[in-house]
């Protein structure tokens, strides 16, 4: 009787040696990636949409709107996943930011949630540089004679009104839009300057303000 065994032995030695066999699948990795800091082009698309006109997201919302949600959350330092999902995770994330940024803490992303969010991309001015000619023009108008500036003003002033605050010290994003960083710096420029504290811009404060020029 030949001993098959022999070539058995032999073919199982090969299979041992190969370095493709019994080799475990290597599991599939769904740990998100490091974030970029540069916010992705299809996100950033979406911020041409003024905050006002934006979609209102609440918990069970499955948009790309999430996405940059989440983005900023995550750039913020609330570590969320960028699934376009508004889920628990979220949801707490979003509570959390609110707090942080003096906002009604609803898990709701309206209009003020969005103006906080845009302003997390908006680079403040550079307090070192020339204040723009649109801005400066403004200022042919005489403080009395100003606009009274207060949360939810959208005009050109406002602009004027945040690069002051950025040329004071106070980080403050210049996109025309009187949200609640704007109010809350507001409120600590005028008691800074030792003017009454009520977040409201008026003569009082514009004279303040002329005068950093």
């Amino acid at each position: 009787m030949k001993k098959k065994w022999i070539p058995m032995l032999l073919a199982f030695g090969l299979l041992v040696a190969s370095p493709f066999s019994l080799q475990p699948v290597e599991a599939t990795s769904h740990t998100a990636e490091v974030q970029e800091d540069k916010l992705p082009a299809n996100l950033e698309n979406l911020m041409n949409i003024a905050p006002e006109h934006q979609f209102t997201l609440r918990k069970g919302s499955k948009r790309i709107e999430v996405e940059l949600l989440q983005w900023t959350l995550n750039h913020y330092g609330l570590k969320t996943a960028v699934d376009g999902v508004f889920g628990a995770e979220t949801d707490k994330n979003v509570r959390q930011y609110q707090a942080e940024k003096g906002l009604t803490v609803d898990g709701i992303v309206g209009v003020n949630t969005w103006v906080a969010i845009y302003g997390e991309h908006e680079k403040p001015a550079d307090p070192e540089g020339e204040l723009p000619a649109e801005l400066r023009n403004l200022m042919d108008i005489a403080p009395e004679h100003q606009f009274i500036l207060r949360e939810g003003s959208k005009r050109i002033e406002v602009e004027l009104l945040q690069w002051t605050l950025n040329r004071h010290g106070l980080k403050t994003a210049v996109d025309g839009i009187f949200g609640p960083e704007t109010k809350r710096n507001v409120r600590q420029y005028q008691a800074d300057k030792g003017l009454k504290v009520d977040g409201i811009v008026g003569v009082n404060t514009w004279v303040a303000i002329y005068g950093e020029y």
